[in-house]
């Protein structure tokens, strides 16, 4: 009986137990006593001899046999044989492989997912391989490629590190880190970068950023910048090491001298500076009083700084000096001393005589509280009040006119060429009768003086009457005259000029110059003397003040002033007269005078005016006389109007 495999389906060859073709076991049958025939039933199984009886040995030869009958004959040699039910065999389930396998796969690579970013490990090796990862991981990879030698790398991983996440709690730590990694790379100034980030934005009080800045900065000799970082260490961190270690880097500040120390004065100070080792000093002097212009800077030290040579003068304010002491490039704390120089104000000079009235003539007398030869007294007798420019007092006293006198003085101490104090005004008043005096010029166009030029009237006198007067003129011609606004003609004299103002009343006279004896007013002439013109109007006795100048009278009541005027040189003079004359010359007329204005002596002043004024009510302006005088002698008169 054939065998066929049930797998495959491949017909067995005699004697086989496994399919040659897929390895599957054959189906066998048990034979032992013929119980289990397989395929055959049991009636054969029965009929067959049994294994070792006569029967079986005169069988039928093997060939003869069937299928069934061949295996039970190569089974025939054991005493028993179990012929098996077979089992039914399947091929290899591929699918159910794969799925297997794919769920493997998926398994495997979660769980190296989760390995990657949920463990210290994992991150390391992302961070490791340039994938992202936390922070924490990096710091610990840069410091692993520093201890490799990896400088460059530890310092991009960690400058990564320090971008993606500043404000970790261990941050300063970290930075630390990244600064030896500069160091280590020979990035000084990348360090001190980060040392500044680390005491300036994360803990301005720990220590060890400021030390290592200084460490840097003593490495390249940056002895200066390290003196001003240590007062930056020591306000931040209140670390005493700080400060004892600049004031041993830097020179001792300056010292004043022991006898101009900072405070108040009552005099000049001459301040001192000092150095215990030698160095320079430079120093800055300021005004306390004088504030900063918009846009100026503060002045600093040593840059803006003056080289102290000699002691420094400090006159009347308030006054700081600021000083320093250079050692090279080393600059010492701050001197900084104030001073409040106050001059005192002398007494009031006293009067010889009483206010009152007296019946003669008196010669008044003034006196100093204190002998003092720096201290002058300035006084006047007209009435006005006393400055520097007042005259000075002498020994000789003043002789006073007849008339009301007011004496009004001052004592003034100088304390240097122009710095000088003031003292309170003394005035006192007399009147000295039984002294004749002469009145003050004026006119009120209403005949109670009669302060004419030959009988010539200024803003009465019509150019018509003028010219009935005094003849024609030898040139009549219009003029721009800035004293006025409006139209005005000169006429033209051999002895002089005649202006005139075509107003509402017809064309005035308002200004008359002459340089031939024609009489002026009170009979005074051209070649009369200082005193022969003086001595025509009022005059108190003033003396003279430092630059010559004279007042003869003033009366503010009436409006009534007279003065003789500093001395002038030619030129000097020639200048003033081109100035108010100007206005009326032609432009050729302009560039002959000024080219001969500068021929003339400028050096001998011979030139002075007598000058007498007072304002007309009715115009609002002021009318007045010029007497021009030239080595003590009239040379013109002039008569004149001009608004005020």
């Amino acid at each position: 009986m054939k065998t066929v495999c049930e797998h495959c389906g491949t017909v067995a060859a005699e004697g086989e137990l496994f399919c040659r073709a897929c390895g599957a076991m054959l189906p066998v049958r048990d034979l032992s006593g013929g119980a289990a025939a397989i395929r055959q039933g049991r009636a054969r199984a029965a009929s067959r001899p049994s294994y070792g009886s006569e029967q079986a040995a005169a069988a039928a030869p093997l060939e003869t046999l069937d299928d069934a009958d061949r295996v039970e004959h190569a089974l025939m040699g054991r005493q028993t044989i179990q012929v098996h039910t077979p089992r039914k065999r399947t091929g290899i389930n591929w699918a159910l492989l794969f799925t297997m396998l794919l769920a493997l796969v998926i398994f495997g690579v979660a769980g190296g997912y989760i390995y990657l970013r949920a463990t210290p490990g994992g991150q390391k090796i992302l961070a490791r391989l340039g994938y992202e990862a936390d922070t924490t991981a990096m710091w610990d990879i840069g410091a692993e490629y520093m201890d490799q030698g990896y400088i460059e790398r530890a310092i991009a991983i960690e400058e990564d590190a320090f971008q993606r996440e500043p404000n970790r709690a261990d941050i300063y730590e970290r930075l630390q880190q990244l600064c030896e990694a500069y160091e280590m790379a020979e990035r000084p100034a990348d360090a001190e970068r980060i040392y500044t980030i680390m005491y300036q934005q994360v803990d301005k009080t720990n220590p060890v950023a400021y030390q290592n800045i200084l460490r840097l900065m003593r490495a390249q000799d940056r002895l200066m910048e390290a003196a001003e970082f240590l007062k930056v260490a020591y306000a931040n961190t209140g670390l005493s090491s700080f400060e004892t270690e600049r004031l041993e880097l830097i020179p001792a500040a300056p010292v004043t001298g022991e006898d101009v120390a900072a405070g108040r004065y009552k005099k000049d100070v001459y301040v001192t500076l000092l150095s215990e080792q030698g160095n320079d000093i430079y120093y800055l002097k300021l005004d306390t009083n004088k504030k900063l212009q918009e846009g100026e800077k503060e002045p600093t030290l040593p840059e803006d700084g003056t080289l102290y040579e000699k002691p420094i003068h400090l006159e009347e304010g308030g006054w700081e000096i600021r000083a320093v002491c250079v050692s090279t490039d080393l600059v010492s704390d701050e001197l900084d001393a104030k001073y409040v120089v106050t001059y005192p104000s002398p007494d009031a000079p006293k009067a010889s005589l009483a206010p009152g009235t007296y019946q003669q003539r008196q010669r008044l007398r003034l006196r100093l509280t204190e002998n003092d030869p720096s201290i002058k007294i300035f006084y006047t007798i007209d009435s006005t009040p006393p400055t520097i420019e007042s005259p000075i007092y002498d020994e000789d006293g003043i002789l006073l006119p007849g008339g009301r006198v007011v004496c009004r003085a001052v004592a003034v101490k100088y304390y240097s060429e122009d710095v000088y104090k003031v003292s309170n005004e003394m005035s006192v008043e007399l009147q000295i009768n039984n002294v004749h005096f002469e009145n003050y010029y004026f006119n009120d166009n209403a005949g109670r003086n009669s302060d004419y030029m030959d009988g010539a009237q200024i803003m009465k006198t019509t150019q018509e009457q003028f010219i009935r007067k005094f003849g024609n003129p030898l040139e009549n011609q219009r003029i721009t005259d800035p004293a006025l606004t409006g139209t005005t003609y000169s006429l033209t004299y051999p002895w002089g000029e005649a202006r005139f103002y075509v107003g509402e009343k017809g064309t005035l006279l308002y200004y008359l110059n002459t340089t031939d004896p024609l009489t002026g007013p009170r009979g005074t002439k051209v070649g009369m003397t200082e005193t022969q013109i003086t001595e025509k109007f009022r005059d108190m006795g003033q003396k003279a003040n430092q630059t010559g100048s004279r007042s003869l009278y003033v009366d503010n009541s009436q409006k009534c002033y007279g003065n003789i005027t500093a001395p002038e040189t030619d030129r000097e003079r020639a200048q003033r007269l081109y100035e108010e004359k100007s206005g009326s010359m032609t432009e050729e007329q302009k560039r002959k005078e000024e080219a001969r204005i500068k021929t003339l002596d400028d050096e001998k002043k011979r030139n002075w005016d007598i000058v007498y004024w007072y304002v007309d009510k009715q115009y609002e302006a002021t009318i007045s006389i010029w007497y021009y005088m030239r080595d003590g002698v009239c040379q013109e008169i002039t008569n004149r109007f001009r608004i005020n």
